[in-house]
């Protein structure tokens, strides 16, 4: 295995299958470490080493791992909790990637703001997010979709504590990126916060839960149900309200 070539290859594959920097971070380490032992088929790799290079928390390397997976650029199979892990590169980028370079930039800057409207969610009662049709799709990518642009390190960071450390789906930081894409006011990073926050103070965890409460937030702005708050963005009230209502 040529490693400049794979590291070049895996670099031209990301600018039509973006992941998430801390994604990128464990294949180029997982690719590090297959170097230094000579490129073996299968090579071991315990979860506290990873975990030190890349700086996440043994759940996060299991979901970025996971992502890897997934997108079919590793094999990993499970030794059990007492034994480190094995990993398997898919090694195939240099012969089988067909990116021209002179695609590149274009597929960067085309988009924009241009793309809201079509990748966007249309129906706030709707159950699924616009992005999926049965393959999974990471917050990190929907941002590109609904702005044109990637979220920075720390903007990725941010949003996926909301995952790890709250508890949310993806499916919920999705919809939240997608709701903020729809405001008329341009881009703001803050606006995809304070709606996370919204479904937080809320007690929401899943995409359900969260169409549930924005449709009663939008009744209550309607004026079809009664308010008893003087706040119309009190979405912890709404949650309260629902909850009762369940009961």
């Amino acid at each position: 295995m040529n490693q400049v070539a794979e590291m070049n290859a895996f670099i031209d594959w990301l600018e039509t299958n973006p992941l998430e920097p801390t994604t990128q971070t464990l294949w180029f380490h997982l690719m590090a470490i297959a170097n230094k032992s000579g490129y073996p088929e299968w090579f071991t790799v315990a979860n506290p080493l990873l975990q030190a290079k890349v700086g996440v928390t043994e759940n996060t390397l299991s979901k970025h791992r996971n992502y890897l997976v997934q997108r079919g650029r590793i094999e990993y199979k499970s030794m059990g909790k007492q034994k480190a892990g094995k990993y398997r590169l898919i090694s195939h980028f240099a012969a089988n990637i067909e990116v021209k370079h002179e695609v590149k930039g274009e597929v960067k800057h085309e988009v924009k703001y241009a793309v809201k409207g079509d990748a966007l969610l249309k129906d706030l009662s709707s159950t699924t997010s616009s992005s999926t049709s049965g393959e999974y799709e990471s917050y990190y990518a929907a941002h590109i979709r609904v702005f044109g642009f990637e979220c920075n390190p720390f903007q990725s960071g941010n949003l996926g504590k909301y995952i790890d450390e709250d508890g949310m789906d993806e499916t919920v930081v999705i919809r939240a990126i997608e709701r903020a894409g729809l405001s008329s006011t341009g881009y703001k990073f803050g606006l995809i916060t304070k709606i996370l926050n919204d479904y937080f103070n809320s007690k929401v965890k899943t995409l359900q839960q969260a169409v549930a409460l924005d449709a009663a937030f939008e009744n209550r702005k309607a004026g079809s149900v009664p308010q008893s708050k003087a706040s119309t963005n009190d979405y912890a009230e709404i949650a309260r309200e629902l909850e009762h209502a369940e009961k």
